[in-house]
């Protein structure tokens, strides 16, 4: 049981149970929403290097004066 002074949860209420029932769901989301985003963010840091890699072959090719 958890005591939380005028309130306390004990390991047969329906709100205990309702908690431990989706935390795995939620755990199993956040997990899905962090790779999603490290993924676009290092598909962005890609892109901007494929953009500047294009700018240096350009800058290569420009015939010097």
């Amino acid at each position: 049981m958890l005591d939380f002074g005028a309130v306390s949860i004990e390991s047969g209420t329906l709100l205990f149970q309702l908690f431990v029932f989706l935390l795995p769901f939620a755990l199993v989301i956040a997990c899905c929403l962090f790779i999603v985003k490290r993924t676009a963010t290092r598909q962005k840091a890609i892109d901007e290097l494929e953009k500047r890699v294009a700018a240096l072959e350009q800058e290569r090719k420009r015939p010097e004066l």
